[in-house]
């Protein structure tokens, strides 16, 4: 697809499929929140004011989480105009812009970059074009931080890299680490996404054993097939990448 159709298929995201997969009431917030919280908060910046750009904001999951956690220099950037309506009415800062247009024009330099379940959409040039730009707009010593569907889980990766028609690509710990590494970013560090946040539950619990069970059996199975790198296998991935000072 070119950049015109994706458009069209971006302009109604919302209507047309995100709002199936997400309801956007209260408790779904929440439950973001604490997601993000114990999956993301140790890798953001210490200071409030520290200036932090997501890419692809969809309907502001993570920018909730921003505010809610008390930072306050924050800029969400989204291609569709339902989901840029979806936030304002909800007071989040953010701007219609595509992503690669965006990252091109702007001379703002930002302290951490992150992109939630965007990186996928795009095709492989797409990816270094992508890389390049975010790179250039961190700050010495800033952080982009990215979550991809993990290609290396048997159950849902097929699922999906087809659940979505503007999907392109999956990726690995291995590929993940290898186009940052190829883009100049160091101290890479790839690591599991922890669905199992809520331990107020008690099937919490019994989850996050099964998951760690299931892990292991998956473990020894790639390890039987010789294939020695493939650590983690969980719906998807997360990647912290720092810019050298």
């Amino acid at each position: 697809m070119d950049r015109k159709e994706k458009k069209q298929l971006y302009d109604s995201y919302l209507s047309s499929h995100f709002k199936d997969i997400h309801p956007g009431d209260t408790k779904e917030f929440s439950r973001y929140y604490s997601y993000f919280k114990k999956n993301y908060l140790p890798y953001l910046p210490q200071q409030k004011a520290s200036r932090i750009l997501e890419l692809g904001s969809g309907m502001g999951h993570f920018l909730n989480f921003l505010k809610m956690e008390g930072y306050h220099n924050y800029l969400g950037v989204d291609i569709c105009e339902e989901n840029i309506r979806f936030c304002r009415e909800r007071d989040f800062n953010v701007t219609q812009a595509d992503i690669f247009g965006f990252l091109a024009e702007t001379s703002e330099l930002f302290d951490t970059i992150i992109m939630n379940d965007v990186l996928e959409h795009f095709e492989k040039p797409e990816v270094f074009q992508f890389l390049d730009l975010a790179y250039k707009r961190l700050s010495p010593g800033g952080k982009l931080i990215l979550k991809v569907p993990n290609a290396a889980n048997p159950i849902l990766a097929s699922s999906t890299r087809y659940m979505d028609f503007t999907h392109e690509l999956l990726f690995t710990e291995e590929s993940m680490s290898q186009v940052l590494r190829i883009s100049g970013f160091n101290q890479i560090m790839i690591y599991p996404q922890d669905l199992y946040v809520f331990s107020r539950n008690p099937l919490n619990y019994i989850a996050k054993f099964l998951n760690f069970v299931i892990n292991c059996i998956l473990r020894l199975l790639f390890l039987f097939y010789g294939r020695t790198t493939t650590k983690i296998f969980t719906k998807n991935i997360i990647a912290v990448a720092m810019k050298g000072l």
